[in-house]
């Protein structure tokens, strides 16, 4: 019983120890120079970091990934991360500083986002210290702080995606200034996706954070009062898809012109995927109006490259064609990741979903069937992109898991029972 007592004192002493540095250099009553400071502030951090990511109970994932699950953190914890002045100090450490110290100030913070619930003793507590959270973002996202530095953009990206996945909605709409917060966090997720080129591979933290708001809103019981901000969810999360959207198809007009010096996010597979796997729940939730936009854009564009297909080829209708076939292969690639991104057992498929699927799949397949007539009518001279075609086959490959295994399987059934 003896040593335990003084394993955790020898723990706590860990986590308070790099709190106490970083007070006291705060108020300069720590003798040292510039450099000295510095690098006592970065290993304080540092091994705050360490003791919040310590594998308490041995069931962290694969180190490797950057995903960061429940801190089963010790109760006897509770007095130094409860307490208001830590998480305000690791703000303000983020604020006054530039990376590495800054961008581990906010790792921290995501870390303290982070511990399990039921450290904190009532839900009043828990409300207190997200709302010092909150603030924090609140104060952050307004007055663009540390968003430069592409280490601190990054983590930033990360403590928004993980806020949702540890606190439900109910509870952030409670949060004071919780619509402020919303709007600025899509304000800052359509810049972020504007200057795609700048943080390809951050952005799927952002669609992760407005997956889970949308996907939780089922949940939410009318009690709460949350049902109330619905409407705000809904309006900022279709200005977040319509964003991507056009975005996407800029991008590619964009990477043409750069003659090389942009590196084209279709060749990204492990970003694009990310993207793709988050995309399916967000346009869900506002499904009619999103399907409208992808359906305008495609059939102006399919109409402008049969025009294309019908003239000689030239070198301005080649550069022409392959910005039109860059938008198409973006517009596939959403179709397919939005038809396959629900299953016949989901709980939430709204009424008339499969007519829009059918819709959307409708491009889908009037585009593979110009791409076949080109190449027929040629004789295989008129060769299109090898990107256009992968997002074909990754549409064909979402469309049969979700449309045709149902049959596969009934079918299966069916010859089983009659044999």
């Amino acid at each position: 019983m003896v040593s335990f007592d003084i394993l955790l004192n020898g723990i706590n002493y860990l986590v308070q120890q790099p709190i106490l540095f970083a007070i006291l250099l705060t108020h300069n009553s720590l003798v040292a120079n510039q450099s000295q400071e510095e690098t006592l502030g970065e290993q304080a951090l540092s091994l705050t970091v360490r003791c919040l990511n310590f594998d308490f109970i041995g069931t962290n994932p694969d180190e490797s990934t950057e995903d960061v699950g429940t801190i089963q953190a010790p109760t006897t914890w509770r007095p130094v991360l409860q307490e208001s002045t830590t998480i305000e100090l690791l703000f303000e450490f983020y604020k006054s500083t530039t990376p590495p110290r800054s961008s581990k100030s906010m790792e921290a913070i995501i870390l303290l986002c982070s511990v399990r619930r039921s450290l904190f003793p009532t839900d009043k507590d828990r409300g207190l210290f997200l709302g010092r959270v909150m603030n924090g973002i609140r104060e952050l996202l307004s007055k663009k702080i540390g968003f430069e530095h592409q280490d601190n953009y990054h983590q930033f990206c990360r403590l928004l995606g993980r806020l949702k996945s540890n606190y439900q909605l109910s509870e952030l709409v409670r949060a004071d200034g919780y619509l402020e917060w919303l709007e600025l966090s899509s304000s800052f997720t359509i810049q972020s996706i504007q200057n795609w080129q700048y943080c390809t591979n951050s952005i799927h933290y952002l669609f992760a954070l407005w997956g889970r708001l949308v996907a939780a809103v089922p949940y939410v019981r009318p009690d709460t009062g949350a049902r109330g901000h619905v409407e705000a969810l809904e309006k900022q999360v279709l200005a977040v898809v319509d964003a991507y959207i056009e975005s996407m198809l800029g991008s590619v007009e964009q990477i043409i012109n750069s003659d090389g010096a942009l590196d084209d996010p279709l060749m990204d597979d492990g970003s694009l995927k990310e993207q793709l796997d988050r995309l399916p729940v967000i346009c869900r939730f506002q499904y009619g109006s999103v399907a409208n936009k992808i359906i305008n854009k495609f059939d102006s564009l399919l109409n402008q490259y049969r025009q294309l297909m019908s003239l000689n080829p030239s070198s301005d209708i080649s550069k022409q064609k392959a910005i039109i076939e860059g938008q198409l292969t973006w517009l596939t690639y959403m179709i397919g990741a939005i038809v396959g991104g629900h299953s016949w057992s989901s709980a939430h498929l709204e009424e008339g979903d499969e007519a829009i699927d059918a819709s959307l799949s409708r491009r889908a397949l009037q585009l593979a069937q110009a791409l076949d007539y080109q190449l027929a009518s040629s004789n295989g001279a008129a060769r299109y992109d090898s990107k256009l075609e992968q997002s074909l086959l990754f549409y064909c490959q979402n469309f049969r898991r979700v449309y045709m295994f149902m049959w596969d399987q009934v079918s299966r059934l069916y010859f089983i029972y009659n044999t």
